[in-house]
């Protein structure tokens, strides 16, 4: 009966995180397309970055955030958008660089993973 109830538990685990990834990739997607809209309006004017980060927070948590820098009257202005992932539900190449102590650039391996670019 134990097996049984430990198997149950892991397929519905893995459900979950199977439900929760696209949420977290629609999520992103919305978000790389509302920056496409963004930079596209600022492209002319002003200059302009963006970037993905991870950060471990507490609590099997992770923050990843995205941060789009630009011009804007000759001063420059930091976006930030962050959102909160359970460990369980970010792909492993990214993870780990959740586990530093510190922020770290996942750019890249956000694009790659959504097949999008940022900039």
């Amino acid at each position: 009966m134990l097996p049984f109830l430990l198997g149950a538990l892991l397929i519905g685990g893995a459900a979950l995180v199977v439900i929760y990834w696209d949420d977290i990739v629609n999520w992103l997607k919305k978000l790389v397309n509302w920056l496409r809209n963004k930079f596209a309006e600022l492209k002319k004017k002003v200059a302009h970055a963006a970037g993905a980060f991870i950060q471990k927070v507490e609590n099997g948590l992770a923050a990843i955030r995205h941060k789009l820098y630009y011009q804007e009257e000759g001063e420059w202005i930091e976006e930030t958008t962050t959102r909160k992932v359970k460990e369980s539900e970010i792909p492993a190449s990214i993870l780990r660089k959740a586990k530093r102590s510190e922020e770290t650039d996942v750019t890249d391996e956000i694009e790659d993973e959504l097949e999008l670019s940022l900039n």
